[in-house]
């Protein structure tokens, strides 16, 4: 941010970087979910508890930095990139969420998530685990005193993470099709909106990237 830390600021920056540590716990505890499929409802339901648990956490500091926002004096530019870094986190937060909720209903109807297809859906969180990573990483620089390179080279890293998941998701979609022409069922209308869940968490980590490579470009 473009002001120097006040003591607001600076709690407000370290909640930032713990709501980054929490989204990634939560894509975490999405993969465990996905890797413990073959053992049945009730282990994939207690590690879905605990997902939710991690995203009411999150839900807990979101408040709590709007809060701080509340009470500080800060620059109405640094402001809204703050507000705009928290909406975000929570967004990708709720998506790794949603995308376990749909994946436990799957598991709860009887749909199978044949081999090839749970391939790729874990190798979308796996690359969406090693983004969010990397955002930790690039929350860790500022922009007014951080290595430009180094942010940029960050920054790059994530919208390459986010293409390369885009493609794993094409794949995963054109799976689901190819099935459903032979044999339309239920998994024709269960499975797709799991892969635009997960496929949305970089969205948004590439969303907020740009706003790093922006600040930068235009500091």
């Amino acid at each position: 941010m473009s002001l120097p830390l006040g003591r607001h600021l600076e709690q407000i920056l370290t909640d930032i970087k713990e709501l980054a540590r929490i989204v990634e716990s939560g894509i975490l505890k999405l993969h465990e979910m996905i890797k413990e499929l073959p053992s049945g409802y009730d282990a994939v339901s207690k590690l879905y508890s605990e997902l939710d648990v991690v995203e009411k956490h999150g839900d807990e500091l979101k408040r709590s930095v709007m809060s701080e926002l509340k009470a500080s004096y800060l620059h109405p530019g640094d402001r809204e990139v703050i507000l705009e870094f928290t909406l975000l986190l929570d967004d990708a937060l709720g998506f790794a969420k949603a995308a376990g909720k749909r994946i436990l209903i799957v598991l709860g109807s009887g749909v199978r998530i044949d081999g090839e297809l749970l391939r790729l859906i874990e190798g979308i969180v796996l690359k969406s685990i090693e983004a969010s990573r990397k955002l930790i990483d690039l929350l860790g620089y500022s922009t007014y005193t951080g290595d430009p390179s180094r942010i940029l080279s960050l920054s790059n890293e994530i919208e390459q993470l986010e293409e390369e998941i885009d493609e794993l998701r094409l794949k995963a979609i054109e799976k689901i099709y190819a099935s459903c022409v032979k044999t339309l069922g239920p998994q024709c209308i269960m499975l797709p909106p799991i892969i635009d869940d997960l496929e949305e968490i970089s969205d948004v980590f590439e969303n907020l990237a740009d706003i790093y490579r922006i600040l930068i470009v235009s500091r």
